[in-house]
């Protein structure tokens, strides 16, 4: 008897499995060469500092709702037309990444200190998404340039940081 009643719930259950959501995954990465080593580097661009990153993007605010830049944190970036939850999804002594949960382009971005050698490394900082929700070709045409444009800038910042005395 008791097989049949599992038997059955395993049919009259429905699966849970995600639902399929059209994808046009678009990858933008950013690089900057950096003339300290990585420990170094990552400590003066504020890596260990979950919030750091608003002063490269100049953005209205960041708020730390939980942790401290471990997995499972979770910040709010205000951008000055919206607030952005991130969470932090992966960590390594010298990367974060990040996801944004609540948006519907399933966007992730990862910043990492790469070590070259033992005095130099190199700054990889690259986002993730779903353009499909962006619109039409012409919408995710500006995105892509809206983010190429902040976030180069951003990262030529962090390497001027990171490179100064």
């Amino acid at each position: 008897m008791k097989r049949i009643l599992i038997a059955l719930l395993a049919l009259t259950t429905p699966a849970l499995a995600q639902t399929p959501q059209p994808a046009d995954w678009t990858t933008l990465t950013f690089t900057a060469n950096l003339n300290k080593g990585a420990d170094v580097a990552w400590e003066k661009i504020g890596g260990n500092d979950w919030c750091a990153i608003a002063k490269y993007l100049e953005v209205k605010g960041c708020t730390i709702d939980s942790g401290k830049g471990e997995v499972g944190s979770l910040r709010t970036i205000d951008t000055g037309t919206a607030k952005l939850v991130e969470n932090v999804v992966a960590r390594t002594a010298h990367s974060y990444t990040y996801a944004q949960p609540f948006t519907p382009i399933f966007y992730h971005g990862t910043m990492a200190v790469e070590a070259v050698d033992r005095t130099h490394s190199k700054l990889v900082y690259t986002l993730i998404w779903n353009q499909a929700a962006v619109g039409d070709a012409a919408a995710q045409a500006a995105a892509r340039e809206g983010r190429t444009k902040r976030f180069q800038a951003a990262v030529d910042k962090m390497a001027a940081a990171a490179n100064a005395p």
